[in-house]
């Protein structure tokens, strides 16, 4: 049965063909029904919206933006198509973009988000699998020219073939991910991936197409530049142990030679024909950074960080000209006519006549640049710090402007020499394929404000997200506000919440009469307002004032009423959070306190010294030092307190655990192994203790006698542990979650990924964190409640299913989600 524009904005339709004929065929069936509907088409679904042709197109780019994600889980449509259409053009998407032209919530026609909502109802009426409702905006345009080339890998570079039809990109890696360091060609028409060339160790800094487009150059950091055959993927040539990283590389217009410059200095000129050096032209004082041959093939300009453009005979190695700069020159670029020679200075283009090489003058234009482009004779396509801009020579007019969201990376781009298209290269490896006729999709706001760290406590009801310039709030209701501009002095400093969330906690830094003075500021989480800052004059001998690197570390008791904190060398104080009165000054060994921490009781704080691997237990009431022991502290805190009895648990490096009871100051010492003992966790009664060695094995103690219960030897180092019910779980080194019986210690189940151990055991909601798109669970479920099309770099799951994270497919990109369960509800 055919398809029509009704069938095909049902879901039942949109899942059933999924199903059946996958990702591909549910893009064909749309793509035939979009070919076969007149545009001025209308259908009025039966308690739903009206839908037109329109409604097939953004459905269509909605499923190619997730497409690979779909492969893998179908079941997760709605959960894609919702949360893409919900934001589309609903009346409150407009606060998160900006915009520069109609925006789709501004068309009359506006309908999608009642479309998804309508979905949604249907849905929840006749129940459905669980899914992850994304409560901002995702990243990708669902309408438009914009294309995303998606590379695993951050990608530095990209040129476009003479004929505007290819597409070559450069991508490096720092090893956490697959592909880097590659060479990718793309197809501009379609945006597929056509080949890909692979052999640069280090990443890939540049990338130049030969005039006729059969060849390729390539620039590494890995001091050396290739040549490979476009057609074949065949590498020609291999320019070994350059004299610092390549850094640009360019053809002559006769394709018999090949430019190489690095960032030694030099400029080195090679035979295409034989692979030979020809010679080597010298005369920059610093990096050279770009280099561009004259259409003529007679001269030579390179661009350096010595503030110089200099021009170069090609046949001689003579320098020609030398052309002062007020900056670093990253782009030289020759005029088609061979007339200009034009570059990027500090804030403006430099324009210089090639007849004198004298500098005619500036073009102001709207950025500092970072690109320089000749489109034709009379125009510069250039790329700026937050825009992309094509000037007119002659009066300096901007003729065309894309504004784009910064991500505080090194970005590179690409114009077209048929003046058709455009590329932007980006860290999070989506390389942005676009039309420079095409209007500017609206821009979302989040992306110009990446996260760096979030903080809160899991199951609580809020969230802090702390970016470069500011920062976040988010409940648990996913509202998010921005708390007052005091707020920020923390830089990016950790927060802590209290166990009540009533009051937060940060370091602060003031620059009083007698100097920097640190302090903690108590903040109003109520009011979202700063209160008291705790502060006094350092104990003699221990003011870190000078050590501004060094962490200030705080925590609250469990009954939010005390905060202890650092900010001087080996002193904790203790605070009474109601008036900020100080109540205790403990005075430990002269060294940075890196730890500090309440017993769940309330009773004892414990403190460690990582350079020293040393750590302490004080009493709350009294002050009263109760334990002072080695311990291990690095790579982490190898200590354990029981939650439902007054006892702790310390590993030590010499292989030892050290038991204690704290009201009756009863020790025991087990010798554990021969290696370090690297993380220990109780069960919550305290009567079991299981213990994470260097030796890859997990072993289980009965806390009150000391007896091995079993020992368990691990595939991979575990690093941290928990238990609960009848099941112990593991996280260890090789990126994998581990499951054993608690009773035998035999093995259950392994799960790709990061999770918490304490988190798969204690918490409503987990999530297994990794290179694929994420998993959520429920509490000691490894089955996975729902997935989510991006991975993610670290999260925090609020109570209700409410997830705050950061992004890591998209770096740092800031998510809002909340996990439905399968009728719907959370």
């Amino acid at each position: 049965m055919p398809h029509d524009l009704a069938s095909l904005t049902e879901l039942s339709t949109l899942e059933s063909l999924l199903a059946a004929e996958g990702v591909d065929g549910l893009l064909a069936a749309l793509d035939d029904v979009l070919a076969r509907t007149p545009a001025d088409t209308r259908v009025l679904h039966e308690d739903g919206p009206t839908v037109g042709p329109r409604t097939l197109g953004v459905l269509r780019k909605a499923v190619a933006l997730d497409a690979d994600f779909l492969r893998e889980h179908p079941e997760a449509l709605f959960q894609c198509l919702y949360n893409r259409l919900r934001w589309y053009d609903a009346p409150d998407a407009a606060p998160h973009y900006a915009t520069t032209g109609q925006a789709p919530w501004d068309d009359p026609e506006a309908h999608l988000y009642q479309l998804a909502a309508w979905w949604r109802r249907q849905r929840e009426a006749s129940g459905g699998a669980a899914w992850v409702e994304s409560l901002l905006p995702l990243r990708g345009a669902l309408d438009g020219a914009d294309v995303y080339l998606w590379h695993e890998a951050h990608v530095l570079c990209a040129a476009f073939d003479a004929t505007g039809t290819k597409l070559a990109t450069g991508s490096h890696t720092d090893g956490s991910r697959a592909d880097g360091n590659n060479v990718h060609i793309w197809d501009v028409a379609t945006g597929k991936q056509l080949r890909v060339m692979e052999g640069h160790e280090a990443e890939v800094r540049a990338v130049a197409w030969s005039p006729d487009g059969k060849q390729l150059a390539s620039a590494s950091r890995a001091h050396e530049a290739r040549v490979w055959d476009v057609e074949t993927g065949e590498h020609l040539h291999l320019f070994r142990r350059q004299e610092g990283q390549v850094t640009s590389v360019a053809f002559s217009p006769d394709i018999t030679l090949l430019a190489v410059a690095n960032l030694g200095w030099l400029i080195h000129l090679y035979d295409l024909d034989t692979g030979e050096k020809v010679r080597t032209l010298k005369g920059h004082q610093q990096s050279v950074l770009s280099v561009a041959f004259h259409p003529s093939g007679r001269w030579l300009a390179s661009g350096a960080s010595d503030n110089t453009v200099r021009v170069w005979n090609v046949a001689t190695g003579e320098q020609v000209a030398r052309l002062d700069t007020q900056r670093s020159v990253s782009t030289v670029a020759f005029s088609p006519d061979g007339e200009w020679l034009a570059w990027a200075d500090l804030d403006d283009v430099g324009v210089a006549e090639t007849k004198t090489w004298q500098r005619v003058r500036g073009l102001q234009g709207q950025s500092r640049y970072s690109h320089v482009q000749w489109l034709g004779t009379s125009r510069l396509g250039l790329l700026g710090y937050d825009r992309l801009e094509v000037l007119d020579v002659k009066d300096g007019a901007t003729v065309w402007s894309r504004p784009y969201s910064s991500d505080g990376h090194e970005r590179g781009a690409a114009f077209s020499p048929d003046l058709k298209h455009f590329a932007l290269t980006a860290v999070d490896g989506g390389v942005l394929l676009s039309r420079l006729d095409a209007p500017t999709p609206p821009m979302l706001l989040s992306e110009q404000h990446r996260v760096k760290h979030l903080w809160g406590r899991a199951e609580g009801g809020l969230a802090v997200a702390k970016r470069m310039d500011g920062m976040l709030v988010v409940d648990a209701q996913g509202q998010v506000c921005e708390p007052p501009r005091e707020a920020h002095d923390s830089g990016l400093h950790p927060w802590r919440l209290s166990p009540n969330e009533a009051w937060a906690a940060y370091p602060v830094t003031r620059y009083l009469d007698d100097g920097w003075r640190r302090g903690i500021q108590l903040f109003d989480v109520a009011r979202m307002a700063p209160t008291t800052e705790l502060t006094d004059k350092p104990l003699e001998g221990r003011d870190a004032s000078k050590k501004m690197t060094m962490e200030q570390v705080m925590t609250f008791s469990p009954d939010s009423t005390l905060l202890a904190g650092t900010f001087e060398l080996g002193v904790v104080r203790v605070w009474r959070v109601a008036d900020g009165r100080l109540l205790h000054t403990l005075k430990g060994p002269d060294a940075a306190v890196t730890m500090v921490e309440f017993t769940p009781d309330g009773a004892c704080i414990v403190s460690g010294y990582e350079a020293l691997s040393r750590l302490q237990v004080h009493d709350v009431k009294t002050g009263r030092l109760v334990l002072d022991t080695h311990a291990l502290m690095k790579p982490a805190v190898a200590y354990t307190a029981a939650e439902r009895v007054p006892r702790i648990a310390v590993g030590r490096a010499t292989g030892e655990l050290e038991l204690l009871d704290l009201p009756a100051g009863f020790r025991r010492v087990l010798h554990v192994s021969e290696e370090p003992v690297i993380a220990a966790r109780f069960s919550a009664d305290g009567s079991r203790v299981a213990v994470c060695t260097l030796d890859d094995r997990v072993r289980l103690y009965e806390a009150d006698t000391g007896r091995l219960v079993y020992e368990v030897p691990h595939p991979a180092l575990p690093f941290e542990v928990a238990m609960e019910g009848d099941v112990l779980v593991t996280r260890a080194d090789d990126q994998k979650t581990r499951f054993f019986d608690l009773a035998t210690g035999a093995p259950r189940e392994v799960l790709d990924g990061n999770a918490p151990p304490e988190e798969v055991t204690r918490r409503a909601y987990w999530e297994v964190l990794g290179d694929a798109p994420v998993a959520f669970h429920r509490r000691m479920d490894t089955t996975p409640l729902a997935h989510f099309h991006d991975s993610l770099e670290e999260t925090l799951i609020l109570r209700d299913g409410l997830v705050v994270a950061r992004g890591l497919t998209v770096p740092d990109f800031l998510y809002v989600l909340k996990l439905h369960g399968p009728t719907g509800g959370a």
